[in-house]
């Protein structure tokens, strides 16, 4: 026997490979080698659904990893096999031309040092793209990319059936951006009366009969990156940061990256069904965005706007005429100008394709079933449910009229009344092919990034109560054939650990007195926000019925609350009454170097940030996030969700269901491999 040796270069790129996937800066995510395949290792498929190949081969110029082969090998190969199969070359086995060969390069830092002293490294590639092709037979393929004389970098896919038959009809996926348990906990705690101990009403979210925990690791590190949760909810794939609908590949393009069909594109195309997207946030936002964008850099708005109405353009892929409903924010990037896709009017451009197109709750109300409708009420974000009900005076000075008047944007539907409309069209128009909904309260997380957690959980109660209309909506039409989720794409860091006395703590002179205010433990005290029902209720505050929402949000003993990531910031434990928090502000034109604003909470003490300093906001965090499910094939998403590798899946089965695992990778999977086909 011949022994087998390993080149030199080679080593260190092993080497470096076990390394890499730990370290902070990563030259590629997913290519720990210098030959890197797209989709990557552990990738699962739906039978039939769409994908692009990108294939790269890295040759470090400079660097740890250099090797002395600075230019990248052009003549790899690379090979498909079924299981039990003889690998066949990629463009035979899909019976397409073999495609261009690109070249380019790009730098990254290897770590802080190299950050910091601004050395950057240079890696040379040669790279090949195969353009929508598709796995149509159920099980596993072994995808393997040969380069540098012999090394080898494999890939294991895995293809997953559909269901036999169709279990429900309509699907509504409920996502509660950055929600955790905790914060359900807080919000039920706020808004629910109390008894002994006992809570006298509880949350719909309480009431669903299946209660199941996702895992939210990301392929970046520990917590999760911008966009890509987003991403795994609505395709099946996970994804990287700021990524929508592709694997970052490391070209320059935002928009060449090697894509992948989302649950929206897919229903359509196989079903001809209704879509209806819904969101608090401006509608080019990550979530709404990731069911039909697909782009490396989620902050490429215009395009996404562009992709809700034509779909991709720049490359063949999957025929998208539209959502049915698409409702939200953002009409900076419909209003013709600076900050639209090629400065056209889309307000326009979805009328000339038979939209209806409101820009306020009347009109909202007002506008017929029969027919898409175009739903945009604000510039940026729509304003949160507590400016909107409470402290209305927020709501002027905005200049956020959808129309570009720069009026202010008052007459403002809430994740309820868009919900509901949404439905009704859906349900007008798509009653026999089924439909899918996507309805986001997005402020939850972009209330939690600033700190400002009364803002948070009321959007949250708004969520809860959107969700309770909505099952009694379903049942007002007769629809007992619609699979609701609730969940979310990611969580914070939140909880509760007690209470504040903010009269005592308001008295006190110094920010160590002022922590004396916190009562923990015995001193907590119960929540004294005062419930509807209660006797202390004599707000005039009124809302849908049977909904909870604090009657007073400014109550003398709060909940002692915070974030584990935060910037440097003050805290007071009192609501914001004159509008959203701004915790930090920055100190250098020239740089991120944010400190506290000693405008906000100007009555609370000073409390040290755990982030770097050029971070304004709090961050993500690991934690599993809740699924709720109720509705045909509810039983599917019970228990921890669990990567689908590691727990037997009974395709098409109701059997033992729930040792089924679905990840956030995988809700949009297992709802199409056992509820649609």
């Amino acid at each position: 026997m011949i022994p087998f040796q390993i080149p030199s270069f080679a080593v260190t790129a092993f080497a470096w490979a076990l390394v890499a996937q730990a370290q902070s800066f990563q030259r590629l995510g997913t290519c720990p080698t210098f030959g890197c395949v797209f989709p990557p290792d552990q990738t699962d498929f739906l039978a039939g659904q769409y994908f692009d190949i990108r294939l790269e081969v890295h040759a470090p110029a400079n660097g740890s990893e250099a090797t002395g082969r600075s230019t990248p090998d052009t003549n790899f190969t690379f090979t498909i096999a079924k299981q039990g199969g003889s690998p066949q070359s990629a463009a035979s086995y899909f019976k397409i031309a073999e495609p261009a060969l690109e070249r380019w390069n790009f730098t990254w830092y290897e770590d802080f040092f190299a950050r910091d002293t601004k050395t950057p490294s240079l890696v040379n590639v040669a790279s090949k793209a195969y353009r929508r092709v598709a796995l149509y037979q159920p099980g596993e393929y072994t995808a393997t990319l040969t380069y540098n004389n012999g090394q080898k970098t494999t890939a294991s896919w895995l293809v997953r059936d559909l269901a036999t038959a169709r279990k429900t009809k309509n699907i509504i996926l409920f996502i509660g951006d950055g929600m955790t348990t905790n914060m359900i906990s807080a919000a039920r705690l706020i808004a629910h009366k109390t008894v002994n101990g006992r809570y006298q009403s509880r949350l719909q979210m309480d009431q669903f009969p299946i209660l199941g925990h996702q895992m939210t690791v990301s392929f970046c590190g520990s917590s999760e990156s911008p966009g890509y949760p987003n991403v795994a909810d609505e395709s099946g794939h996970k994804s990287t940061v700021n990524a929508l609908g592709v694997y970052r590949d490391s070209s320059p393009s935002p928009f060449d990256d090697p894509k992948f069909e989302s649950i929206a594109e897919i229903f359509h195309r196989l079903t001809n069904g209704g879509v209806g997207i819904v969101s608090t946030a401006f509608i080019a936002d990550a979530t709404p965005a990731a069911f039909t964008a697909h782009t490396a850099d989620r902050g490429q708005y215009p395009h996404v706007v562009d992709t809700f109405l034509n779909g991709v353009t720049n490359y063949t892929w999957t025929n998208w005429t539209g959502p049915d409903v698409l409702f939200g924010g953002g009409a900076e990037q419909f209003i013709a100008g600076k900050t639209s896709y090629k400065g056209q009017d889309y307000y326009k451009l979805f009328q000339n394709k038979g939209y209806n197109v409101v820009q306020n709750n009347t009109a909202l109300s007002g506008t017929p079933n029969n027919a898409k409708t175009l739903g945009i009420f604000s510039v940026s974000n729509l304003p949160v449910w507590l400016d909107r009900n409470v402290y209305k005076q927020n709501l002027l000075g905005k200049k956020n009229s959808p129309d570009g008047s720069k009026g202010n944007a008052t007459d403002l539907p809430g994740l309820k009344e868009m919900t509901l409309k949404a439905i009704d069209i859906l349900d007008a128009r798509h009653r026999k092919e089924g439909w899918f909904l996507m309805s986001e309260a997005a402020s939850i997380d972009k209330q939690m990034h600033t700190l400002d957690y009364d803002r948070a959980l009321g959007d949250l109660l708004e969520l809860d109560d959107t969700v309770k209309a909505t099952i009694a909506k379903l049942k007002q039409l007769g629809n007992q054939e619609t699979l609701v989720l609730v969940t979310a794409d990611h969580g914070h860091g939140y909880d509760v650990a007690g209470s504040v006395d903010t009269k005592y703590l308001n008295a006190q002179n110094t920010d160590r007195t002022k922590r004396n205010a916190i009562g923990t433990y015995r001193e907590s005290g119960l929540s004294q926000y005062v419930n509807p029902g209660s006797p202390q209720d004599t707000s005039s505050l009124q809302h849908s019925e049977g909904a909870a929402f604090p009657a007073n949000w400014d109550p003398r003993y709060t909940l002692f609350s915070a974030v584990g990531a935060n910037p440097d910031h003050r805290e007071n434990y009192q609501v914001h009454k004159s509008g959203p928090r701004v915790p930090a502000v920055n100190t250098s034109a020239a740089e991120d170097n944010y400190i506290a604003n000693y405008k906000d909470a100007v009555s609370g003490f000073l409390v040290n940030g755990t982030l770097p300093v050029n971070a304004a906001q709090g961050v993500h965090s690991l934690t599993d996030v809740p699924v709720f499910a109720e509705g045909p094939c509810q039983e599917m998403f019970g228990g921890e969700l669990n990567p689908l590798k590691d727990l037997p899946v009974k395709l098409g089965s109701d059997a033992d269901v729930n040792a089924q695992g679905f990840t956030t990778t995988s809700i949009s999977s297992s709802i199409w491999r056992h509820a649609w086909v």
